[in-house]
């Protein structure tokens, strides 16, 4: 139970830290912000559990296992969370119409409208640009270059789906 509890609230704690830090400002590069927060908030606690006086209480973790079940767990929340993150960062063309229909109340939006607004915005384009911040791509006057970070994200993905026997594409 120990174990279990630890893990929790040093998850809970980086969610909580994650949520502070976007409340003052949202920073520029948020993936490596929240892997950052994350694996800081991973270290520091492992390190407070590790204390004398938490050795005294009780709750410190046994080396090597507890500490490495708290740990899995914790990078497991971690990548799971920055992956969702990712996909709620910009919203989904589904929650934009949503959003904009309940906007105009009980008088609702034209089906023309609706046609209009999402012809208007391209899914791509921002995830576009979400690859340019995050240096996975640079533009080179009229062309996209994919960056040494991005060639290393592209392999990872094309790993993992050689791995998972997975069909090519998006």
């Amino acid at each position: 139970m120990k174990v279990a509890v630890i893990a929790v609230t040093l998850s809970s704690f980086a969610f909580l830290v994650h949520l502070i830090v976007w409340r003052i400002r949202v920073p520029r590069r948020q993936t490596a912000a929240l892997l950052a927060i994350f694996s800081l908030v991973l270290i520091l606690g492992l390190i407070l559990v590790s204390l004398p006086s938490v050795r005294s209480s009780g709750w410190a973790l046994d080396w090597p296992w507890e500490v490495i079940h708290v740990t899995i767990f914790h990078v497991a929340v971690m990548l799971g969370y920055v992956v969702a993150y990712s996909a709620i960062e910009e919203k989904s063309p589904s929650m934009s119409i949503v959003s904009w229909v309940a906007e105009a109340g009980d008088d609702g939006r034209t089906m023309e409208e609706v046609e209009r607004r999402l012809m208007a915005r391209s899914p791509i384009d921002s995830r576009l640009q979400a690859m340019l911040r995050d240096r996975m791509v640079e533009r080179r006057q009229h062309e996209y270059v994919i960056t040494d970070k991005g060639r290393w994200w592209a392999f990872v993905f094309a790993a993992w789906g050689r791995l998972m026997n997975a069909a090519r594409g998006g």
